[in-house]
């Protein structure tokens, strides 16, 4: 099968294609002022010629996973038949974790606030404890740009939410000086029951919010509501507002450009030191790299022990994904863990007879002042490469306890011709990537994780 470019875009509604042009487009390598255009579905690009990669010794870096602001009319909808509330504000700074969980908690956050009409405060990001990566609700804030392009936030929000009021600080906030203390609040409390597919009725969580909301009210107090969103992770159903809707929001976030290039340079590395030409403007590349996850990093071990969660196991991750690698057509795994112990213990099992399989890493891939561009980073800016190029992996394999994986997986999951892919064998089956674990064992990430 191969996977062709135009091909899988003409399967995207516009809002899905805003959400996934970073891997679609065609970049130069060296520009011109004035270049012939190319059409690919309904938008007019600059076609500057193909980002194929081989062996070379120089190459201009193409940012492959760059894509546009978000300007999306199933957003806009959602948006626009919203009744705004200028005198709620919402803040957004308890989100922990990796990268799933970091971006899903955030995009709640906004579509909370949408949901109740309130103004939101920049969301921000908890930070792990450097020393012990299993803690990571240390209270230690930072902002958005730890993981994520601020200003493409900002103006997706401004494109595809325009009533959506955007606050750089609470300090920011209209008449702050005279607002209400700030009110705590996890967003799902408010309902007796969540189901593991999210809530039932979201349509119906702004009248428990504002009913819930009166007792706070104060006729002495003329400023503001500001309720600080407490940490919402797997409970809002992302298709309850359509597919489109589902398909775009995501979008609003971006990482940082600085490991998207680490990235790309990432896929470079790969192409020159295994003498591989791969067109990385491919939103799958085929036969060219098997992507797996080996998730039994600290953190992973101590939240799923292994004598309890047979997944959690290293022998068990090492034998599936070593009997899934033939699927990709090449003798070349790419693996993605915080732990490099690990990935060492996994190369030897792959390279031991009957396995022949060559295993890397972003850190053999990278070199010089690149490498050292990377281990700059703190852990969970490492990972966001790691997310970047399984993306693009010729075939994925993760365990379901991982919300890296499973968002991984569902973003690729879009390319594939295989659409029941929750019907088995394993959590996530396609032609492209597999989930493993019991089949429907945790139906929260399917339907609660935003792509």
């Amino acid at each position: 099968m191969t996977y062709e470019t135009p091909t899988a875009l003409r399967r995207l509604n516009s809002d899905h294609f805003q959400g996934l042009l970073g891997n679609a487009c065609i970049f130069s390598q060296k520009p011109t002022l004035k270049a012939p255009v190319m059409s690919i579905g309904y938008l007019t690009l600059p076609y500057y010629g193909s980002a194929r990669l081989g062996p070379q010794p120089t190459a201009e870096v193409l940012d492959v996973f760059d894509f546009p602001t978000l300007d999306s009319e199933s957003v806009k909808s959602i948006c626009g038949d919203t009744q705004w509330n200028e005198s709620v504000v919402f803040t957004c700074d308890n989100s922990v974790g990796g990268i799933g969980n970091l971006r899903n908690s955030i995009l709640n956050c906004v579509r909370y606030a949408i949901s109740a009409g309130a103004s939101l405060v920049i969301p921000s990001i908890v930070l792990r404890n450097t020393s012990d990566i299993s803690q990571i609700r240390t209270g230690v804030r930072t902002d958005l740009s730890y993981m994520f392009d601020t200003q493409h936030f900002l103006d997706s929000i401004r494109l595809s939410c325009p009533p959506l009021q955007i606050h750089s600080s609470i300090h920011d906030i209209k008449d702050f000086a005279h607002a209400h203390d700030a009110i705590s609040l996890l967003p799902e409390s408010l309902v007796d029951h969540v189901p593991g597919t999210g809530l039932a009725n979201p349509e119906a969580w702004r009248g428990q919010f504002y009913t819930w909301l009166e007792q706070f009210s104060a006729p002495e107090v003329k400023g503001p509501m500001i309720i600080d969103l407490g940490r919402s992770y797997l409970q809002y159903p992302i298709y309850s507002d359509g597919e489109g809707f589902a398909l775009a929001f995501g979008s609003i976030l971006k990482f940082r450009s600085d490991a998207r290039i680490l990235a790309v340079k990432t896929l470079q590395g790969l192409a020159d030191t295994y003498s591989l030409t791969l067109d990385i403007t491919q939103d799958i590349i085929p036969n060219a790299f098997f992507g797996a996850h080996l998730r039994t990093e600290k953190d992973a071990v101590e939240g799923w022990p292994a004598p309890d969660w047979v997944y959690s196991r290293f022998e068990t991750q090492s034998r599936i994904y070593l009997e899934q690698a033939p699927r990709s057509n090449s003798s070349i795994i790419y693996v993605a863990s915080g732990d490099l112990n690990e990935v060492a213990k996994f190369a030897r099992d792959a390279s031991t007879p009957p396995n022949n399989y060559t295993v890397t890493t972003k850190f053999d891939l990278l070199k010089g002042k690149d490498l050292e561009e990377l281990q700059g980073l703190h852990w969970d800016q490492q990972a966001l490469v790691d997310f970047l190029v399984m993306l693009k992996a010729s075939d994925f394999a993760g365990i379901g306890h991982s919300s890296f994986a499973w968002n991984i997986a569902l973003k690729r999951h879009i390319y594939a011709t295989q659409k029941n892919h929750l019907n088995g064998p394993q959590m996530l089956s396609d032609e492209l990537s597999q989930i493993y674990g019991i089949v429907r064992g945790y139906p929260e990430y399917a339907a609660c994780l935003w792509p």
